[in-house]
């Protein structure tokens, strides 16, 4: 693709996704979750049936300290998005960069959904390929938003929410037109909201 951004065109800055401050509690729970987790499993190894409560204690506590880990990433490495000629790159908190091509993106929309009296607002990124690990919290939150913005099944993007991190979505749109090339759509998509009839 012919890229609009020119060679004198300063680079945008990133764009760093903080949680929003009532959400600051939930890695700070993980943590205390997970350190209570580890004297249960001390004290399940030291109990009388040890030698079995321990070790199952011990692997159920993997998943609940992996979580842990990926809530205080998201705390003290927040996400990140940075636009520039050739690559739309986000950063996960707890992953290494992804880096997309521009020729694997088609569109990049800020969108508003209602959900009865709420109304959220999110960017979302379509895309020609998967990106990220389908796991990660912008590729699986685009596949629950897919249905409500008319995407068809099995489509890939990303999609990030601004109820859960400080950022707007237009400001994000002004970076993205400076630097995507012309066959990449841009769109403000926020002055109509999408219906949704569930709760996100």
């Amino acid at each position: 693709m012919e890229n609009s951004a020119g060679a004198t065109q300063p680079a945008t800055a990133p764009i760093v996704l903080r949680l929003r401050r009532p959400l600051v509690w939930v890695p700070v729970a993980a943590v205390a979750v997970a350190v209570i987790w580890c004297f249960a499993v001390a004290s399940g190894f030291a109990g009388p049936n040890g030698s079995v409560v321990g070790p199952v204690m011990a692997a159920v506590g993997v998943g609940l300290v992996a979580i842990a880990v990926i809530f205080v990433g998201y705390l003290l490495r927040p996400l990140v998005i940075d636009v520039d000629a050739d690559t739309f790159t986000v950063r996960l908190p707890t992953w290494l960069s992804g880096r997309v091509d521009w020729d694997e993106v088609s569109a990049v929309s800020a969108i508003a959904v209602r959900s009865g009296p709420n109304v959220r607002r999110f960017l979302v990124v379509d895309l020609r390929s998967p990106a990220l690990p389908y796991v990660s919290r912008p590729r699986s939150m685009y596949r629950r938003l897919a249905p409500v913005l008319g995407r068809a099944e099995g489509t890939h993007g990303l999609c990030f929410e601004e109820q859960l991190f400080v950022f707007d979505a237009v400001h994000v749109l002004d970076a993205v037109r400076a630097c995507a090339p012309a066959e990449v759509a841009v769109e403000d998509r926020t002055a109509q909201p999408a219906s949704s009839p569930w709760q996100f």
